[in-house]
């Protein structure tokens, strides 16, 4: 199974194709360790530079993520299952 391709090269660029001075802020991140059945890879997450906003665009603290029902009720996200191909459960 071939390595995703990643973002780990990416430079930012001026209308004239030369790189900025300055480049966004970023962390490399590692995805899965080898352990879980999944090939390994890093890629690079640049939400350093990231402010939430609210519609006016004033400065807001982002919530944290709540799983809502149909109706916006709030519900508990189940467990994550991995499947196969034919859409069977892998229990290991």
């Amino acid at each position: 199974m071939p390595v995703p391709a990643t973002n780990l090269n990416y430079v930012r660029n001026d209308v004239n194709c030369d790189p900025l001075v300055t480049q966004p802020a970023s962390v490399t991140v590692d995805v899965f360790n080898g352990t879980e059945g999944w090939t390994a890879f890093q890629y690079k997450d640049f939400n350093g530079d990231y402010v939430a906003r609210n519609s006016n665009n004033t400065v807001r603290t982002p919530g944290t993520f709540q799983a809502r029902n149909y109706d916006n009720t709030t519900r508990t996200p189940a467990d994550y299952q991995r499947h196969d191909e034919t859409n069977t459960a892998v229990l290991e």
